[in-house]
C-alpha cells in the first residue's frame, strides 16, 4: 500500500501524488537513524528484505528468476553461475563510488580503497591467466573488443574475423555491430565438410585481404583452437592477433585449452561466462610493452589501451563489478575450480556421444570444450532450431538456437542448437546425468510435431513426465 507522505492518505495507480509516496514500512525504516554508526556487516545485512520491503514487485521478480533457475536445466553455452561471495561484492557500496582513470591518476577523490581493489584485481587477473597486463575495466567481453579495436585501428582498417555465420561473434565484424560499421570486415570460414577451422585457407585468405587486424575465436565452435598457427599467419602478413576467449576463458585458465596470452597481442573475455560477474578482461603477455606510436607519442601498447579505455570508449568503471571481478580471479585459482574446468569438457564429451548415439546430427563429431553443436533439421519433419528451443524449454531445458555453417535458414530459425555444460557442471552433476539429459533432449526433438519454422505441438503427457523428470534431477542437484 502506497501512502502520501504528508497527509497519511492511501494512493492508488496514476493517482500516486506528484509530491512523492513511499511504502510505509520502508519510510519509517529509512527516517530511523541508528544510535551510532553501523558497521559494514549491519549496513549490508537484510538486502534483499530491503528490497522486498521497496518494491516487492522487483522482489517478486526476482524470486521467480530463482525459482526458475532452480527447476530448469540451465544448458546454454554462453551462461554461467557466480558465486554467493561473487554476488555479495556486486551488491556492495562499493557499487556508489564514481571515479575515472586508472589507479594512481584517477579524477576523483576519495579512491584510495577501490584503488587498492582495482589493483588487487588485476593481480589476480594476471596470475590466473599467466599475463603480464591485465586491464579490469571494460563493461563487457565486447567492450574490451571495442577498446583493443580503436586503439588500434582507424576507421576503415582491415580486420579479418570468423563470420558471424561461422560460429564467430557479433563484435568481430557483423555489419550490425561497431565493427562491421567503421572497419573493413573480411571473413574466414570453417571447412565444408569437417566444420573445422582450415588454417592453410585462412592463411591463403589473410595474404590475399592484407588485414591490419586477425581476430580469433569464436561463440559457437567445438574445437581447441590453434593460437599459435593464428600468430604465424599474423606474423606473415603484419597484423595484430586478437583473441577473443570469452567462451573458454575458464578453460584457458585450468590448461584445459592452451592459453593465446603469449601468442596474442590482445587476449579480450567478458568475466561471467568463465563463472564470474558482468563484465569484460584485456590481457596482454610479453609484448605489453611493446612501443608504439600513438597521437605523436610513444607509449607501451599497455599505456595505448588504458588511454583508449578512459577517455576513449568508457567513463567510469563499474567499482562493485571490479570488486566482483577481484573475488572470482581469486576463487579461479582454487584446484576445485581448475577440476571443474576439465568436468565441464568431460561432461560435454559425454553429452555430446549420447546425442550422437540417439542418432543427433553432432557438428565435428564431438567436442573440445564446453559446448555442444546440434543439426537439428537432419531429425526430418521440418525440425528448425527455434522450434527445438521453444518445445525443450516449454519441458524445463533451456537452450539456444544457433545457426550454423552454410546453414540455409535465417538467422531467426536457424538449424542448430548450442548446448553446454558449465551450469549443470557447476551443480554437481556427471556423467550418468548427462545420459538422463541427453535422453529426454532425445525424446522431446522426437516426440513434437512441428507446424510451421516457428510453431508446434507437443503432447502434454510427454512434456509433463519430461518436466517432472527434469525437477526431480534439478533436486538432486540444486544451485550452488
Amino acid at each position: 500500500m502506497l501512502l502520501d507522505e504528508h497527509s497519511g492518505e492511501e494512493l492508488h495507480g496514476s493517482k500516486l501524488s506528484t509530491v512523492g509516496a513511499v511504502d510505509k514500512e520502508a519510510g519509517e525504516a529509512i527516517n530511523k537513524r541508528p544510535e551510532k554508526l553501523q558497521s559494514c556487516e549491519e549496513y549490508h545485512k537484510g538486502i534483499l528484505d530491503a528490497l522486498r520491503r521497496t518494491d516487492l514487485d522487483v522482489y517478486e521478480l526476482l524470486k521467480a528468476e530463482y525459482d526458475r533457475l532452480q527447476n530448469s536445466l540451465q544448458l546454454i553455452a554462453a551462461e554461467n553461475r557466480c558465486s554467493r561471495a561473487v554476488l555479495a561484492a556486486l551488491g556492495s557500496v562499493v557499487q556508489n563510488k564514481t571515479t575515472e582513470g586508472f589507479v594512481g591518476a584517477r579524477y576523483h577523490g576519495g579512491c584510495e580503497v577501490v584503488d587498492d581493489i582495482e589493483t588487487l584485481a588485476v593481480s589476480r587477473a594476471k596470475e590466473a591467466f599467466d599475463a603480464q597486463y591485465a586491464n579490469v575495466q571494460p563493461h563487457s567481453g565486447t567492450g574490451a573488443n571495442q577498446i583493443v579495436l580503436t586503439a588500434i585501428l582507424d576507421r576503415g582498417d582491415k580486420i579479418l574475423s570468423l563470420g558471424v555465420d561461422q560460429g564467430g561473434h557479433l563484435s568481430h565484424g557483423a555489419p550490425v555491430s561497431f565493427t562491421g560499421k567503421f572497419f573493413d570486415v573480411a571473413n574466414y570460414y570453417v571447412d565444408k565438410k569437417t566444420f573445422l577451422l582450415d588454417y592453410d585457407a585462412i592463411r591463403d585468405t589473410a595474404v590475399r585481404v592484407r588485414p591490419r587486424l586477425i581476430i580469433c575465436g569464436a561463440s559457437a565452435y567445438s574445437r581447441t583452437i590453434d593460437f599459435g598457427k593464428f600468430r604465424a599467419i599474423a606474423d606473415e602478413v603484419g597484423a595484430y592477433l586478437l583473441a577473443d576467449i570469452s567462451h573458454i576463458a575458464g578453460l584457458v585458465i585450468a590448461g584445459a585449452h592452451p592459453s593465446p596470452v603469449d601468442y596474442a597481442h590482445f587476449t579480450t573475455t567478458s568475466t561471467y561466462k568463465p563463472g564470474g560477474p558482468r563484465g569484460g578482461l584485456i590481457l596482454m603477455g610479453k609484448e605489453f610493452d611493446r612501443k608504439v606510436n600513438a597521437g605523436g607519442k610513444t607509449l607501451s601498447l599497455a599505456e595505448h589501451i588504458e588511454r583508449t579505455t578512459f577517455p576513449g570508449v568508457q567513463g567510469t568503471p563499474y567499482l562493485n563489478n571490479v570488486a566482483a571481478k577481484a573475488v572470482f580471479f581469486k576463487e579461479t585459482l582454487r584446484d576445485e575450480y581448475r577440476a571443474r574446468q576439465f568436468k565441464i569438457i568431460a561432461n560435454a564429451q559425454r553429452l555430446a556421444c549420447a546425442l550422437a548415439g540417439l542418432g543427433h546430427d553432432v557438428l565435428t563429431g564431438g567436442t573440445d570444450n564446453h559446448m555442444v553443436l546440434l543439426n537439428v533439421s537432419n531429425l526430418g519433419g521440418g525440425l528448425t532450431g527455434l522450434v527445438a528451443q521453444k518445445c525443450l524449454e516449454q519441458c524445463g531445458i533451456i537452450v539456444n538456437m544457433n545457426r550454423l555453417p552454410y546453414d540455409k535458414r535465417a538467422a531467426s530459425v536457424t538449424s542448430g542448437l548450442r548446448l553446454g555444460t558449465p551450469i549443470v557442471t557447476k551443480n554437481g552433476m556427471g556423467a550418468a546425468e548427462m545420459n538422463s539429459i541427453s535422453a529426454l533432449i532425445d525424446a522431446v526433438l522426437k516426440g513434437v510435431r512441428v507446424i510451421t519454422n516457428s510453431e508446434y505441438q507437443i503432447d502434454e503427457p510427454l512434456s509433463s513426465e519430461v518436466r517432472d523428470k527434469v525437477v526431480d534431477l534439478c533436486r538432486k542437484f540444486s544451485m550452488r
